[in-house]
Parts: C-alpha cells; sequence; structure tokens
C-alpha cells in the first residue's frame, strides 16, 4: 500500500455477514497508509431488492462522509443503482484524525462506485477512473518475465483456487497449507505432498468427500494445470488433517 497511487476497497454487498461493516486488517492499513487516496467500491449491487439496504450500507462503510464532506446519500440513490457516486472536493484532507479503535468505516474515501461486474454494469466507469488516476513509473519487472511468484507459491494459490471453487460458504478459508514434500523424483518429475489443515472434524469430511473423490478430484486438476505452467510431470497428493 506504501508504494500504491490508489486503494480500492472491494466491498461484496450480496454476502450479509461481511458487508455491513470494514474488516479490522484493512482498517488497519487504511489508517497506517491514510495518506494514500482510497475508493470504496460496491459490487453485486444487483443483488440487492432493496435500495434502502444499499443505503444503509454506503452510510456505514463511509460513516457518512466521502472527500471530507458529509455524503447526501439519499440524493445520490435517486439515480439507478450501479451509479459513481463522486464525492465532493475538500480543502484539507488530513483536517481530522483518522484513528479510531471502534470504527466500522473510513470515512476518507475519495469516490464510491456502485456497479454489478457480472453484467459489467458501469464496470467501464470504474475503469475510466483508474486510468485517469494511473501514475507514470517505469515498469517494475522485464518484459520477459512471466510472474513473480516462487513455484511454491504458484502451487500454493492453485490449490486455493480449487478449494474455493468446490468447497461451501466458510470452509476453504479455514483450510491452512503445509508443503511436506517438495522434491524432484527419480524420473525428473516434480513430486509435491500438502497437507491442508482445517479446525473441525464436518471439515475434514467435506473436503476428502464421498470415498475421498472430491479431494482426488482436486489433486487431479491442480496437478494438469502445474504441468501447463511448469512443463514437466507432476505428482501432487494433498492429505487432509484436523488442525491441532
Amino acid at each position: 500500500m506504501e508504494s500504491a497511487d490508489l486503494v480500492v476497497v472491494l466491498v461484496d454487498v450480496s454476502d450479509k455477514w461481511t458487508r455491513s461493516r470494514l474488516s479490522p486488517q484493512v482498517l488497519q492499513c487504511l489508517t497506517k497508509f491514510s495518506q494514500v487516496p482510497s475508493i470504496l467500491v460496491l459490487n453485486k449491487v444487483d443483488c440487492l431488492k432493496q435500495k434502502s439496504v444499499l443505503l444503509e450500507l454506503t452510510a456505514a462503510l463511509t460513516e457518512g462522509v466521502v472527500n471530507g464532506t458529509k455524503l447526501n446519500i439519499k440524493q445520490a440513490l435517486r439515480s439507478r443503482l450501479g451509479t459513481h457516486c463522486p464525492g465532493p472536493e475538500t480543502k484539507d484532507p488530513n483536517a481530522h484524525s483518522v484513528r479510531n479503535p471502534q470504527r466500522i468505516g473510513w470515512p476518507y474515501f475519495q469516490e464510491i462506485f456502485m456497479l454489478s461486474a457480472l453484467n459489467n454494469k458501469d464496470v467501464n466507469t470504474l475503469k475510466q477512473y483508474l486510468l485517469t488516476q494511473a501514475q507514470p513509473g517505469p515498469w517494475e519487472f522485464h518484459s520477459g518475465v512471466l510472474t513473480s511468484q516462487t513455484p511454491e507459491e504458484i502451487c500454493a494459490n492453485k490449490i486455493r483456487e480449487k478449494l474455493l471453487e468446490y468447497l461451501p460458504e466458510e470452509v476453504p478459508y479455514n483450510v491452512q497449507q503445509k508443503t511436506a514434500v517438495w522434491e524432484e523424483g527419480p524420473s525428473g518429475e516434480l513430486v509435491i505432498h500438502q497437507n491442508l489443515l482445517v479446525p473441525k472434524e464436518s471439515h475434514v469430511r467435506i473436503l476428502i468427500g464421498q470415498k475421498g473423490l472430491l479431494i482426488s478430484q482436486i489433486a487431479q486438476e491442480v496437478g494438469r494445470d502445474l504441468m501447463d505452467i511448469f512443463l514437466c510431470d507432476v505428482l501432487i497428493r494433498l492429505s487432509v488433517k484436523l488442525l491441532k
């Protein structure tokens, strides 16, 4: 965040469990790097049947203030959902203290965007705004560099991707990944063994699946993806264990 030109805080308004407040980690980052401009993006507004819900969320997540001025939320919501609500200009963006341990929102967002990425509603408006905010600078990596991730990080992210795809609700977010084996096999193949640690016995059963079919399918798909990436044979084994 320290080197960012702009911080985008994205909120899924269809998730009733997380949408009404910013996470403490996000608020901590915003507070620590308050000098970096930030905007709020409310996504999946098409899932809300009542505009009043969006009104309440906007008020909570911004504490009713955008760009240093009290936001007239009712007026902003008279237009259709998925609208860019520009924040008014402020003379002194640092006029107020940003430290508040009880805070659930952030009153220093410069802009608010309400959109639906699924049907591309107002996504282009956000893209154009981000383009105007981008600052010119040198390339961080050479054009021949495909990724800055290590092979181990690529593998872990591929497994995480499949967990998010196949596991329900909060289950994938409670999985801890620990690589036990990463070595070259006798025929030059890459041998990987990763333990998936979960906090509940019920999560163990869900992740393993009936007769072990789910965890086997995840391992097979990850193995195929990694072979395409690393251009070598990959033998991967996933073990599910209860977190102690």
